[in-house]
């Protein structure tokens, strides 16, 4: 079984499930299960996180950027 500590990034949670074709990845800690991500998590926070970084630029290009 692939499994992965809570260590781990969401790219190389991404890098993992893509380069072995799977779909969920188990986070265990200790022998302990924490909890299960899924591709379409992943797909999800790195698109949130890519547009949270596109209105930030933005506002920083309308001069709406905080100093």
């Amino acid at each position: 079984m692939i499994a992965v500590t809570p260590q781990r990034t969401v790219d190389e949670c991404m890098a993992i499930m893509t380069a072995r074709r799977i779909r969920h990845l188990p986070i265990v800690e200790e022998d302990a299960l924490l909890g299960m991500v899924s591709i379409g998590d992943l797909v999800r926070w790195i698109v949130s996180e890519q547009e949270e970084t596109i209105q930030q630029l933005e506002h920083y290009i309308a001069g709406k950027y905080p100093a």
